[in-house]
């Protein structure tokens, strides 16, 4: 006897659905200049209803926090599951990271610049929020597998701002890439590993000599940008 096809739950419906719509969302914020501006005009140029975009958002803005959520996420999945990842200590973990992010960010640079490319690390846009929550918690899981391995010191409370402190270095990543315009962001990959090779003195308490090379690279980059402007 034959056997029916299983039906999608209910959960993976509402996950597909989420997506659906997110993606439009940006798709329409990048042709547009700007977000939708009512549910009401987005669901009819979606073709979907507006009860269908309620039981998956609540508000406009939920929708670009949760596309950036699932982007970041998807990079943390994708890099996490290389052959490597187990043997890799924090740092080269981080570094695969980042040379994955600005990877992917090429197929989104359109909508970086146009999001963010304005903002500086005093900015604090709420669009990231929940992003900003799953860049933590995959920062926090990173550094205490570098305290298990003794790359990183344990200093007690203050060991509770690394997260953060890692947050802040991506947004400069990204604040950095979105400025670059050398061949092939090569000034990008030179900022990421100068910045992490620096920041993980720091975790480690060897900042001296990393202080210096970073401050020789950064120099010229900051009177090359200068020019620009």
């Amino acid at each position: 006897m034959a056997t029916k096809p299983s039906k999608p739950s209910k959960s993976g419906q509402k996950k597909d659905h989420r997506s659906m719509i997110s993606e439009a969302y940006m798709a329409s914020f990048l042709k547009e200049g700007h977000p939708p501006v009512s549910v009401h005009r987005f669901c009819e140029e979606l073709g979907v209803t507006e009860k269908d975009f309620y039981m998956a958002f609540p508000n406009l803005d939920a929708v670009e926090k949760h596309f950036w959520k699932a982007w970041i996420e998807s990079i943390f999945t994708a890099v996490s599951a290389g052959k490597e990842w187990s043997s890799f200590s924090a740092k080269e973990r981080y570094l695969a990271f980042l040379f994955a992010f600005t990877g992917e960010a090429l197929e989104h640079r359109s909508l970086l610049e146009q999001r963010f490319g304005k903002l500086t690390l005093l900015c604090r846009p709420t669009s990231l929020d929940s992003l900003k929550n799953s860049f933590k918690d995959f920062a926090s899981d990173l550094i205490h597998h570098g305290m298990d391995q003794g790359e990183i010191a344990h200093r007690g409370a203050l060991g509770n701002l690394y997260p953060e402190v890692l947050y802040i270095h991506w947004r400069s990543v990204l604040e950095y890439f979105l400025k670059d315009d050398s061949e092939g962001f090569e000034r990008t990959d030179a900022f990421i590993e100068k910045t992490v090779e620096f920041a993980f003195d720091l975790l480690r308490t060897q900042a001296i000599d990393s202080a210096a090379d970073l401050a020789r690279f950064l120099l010229p980059q900051i009177a090359h940008f200068g020019r620009r402007n």
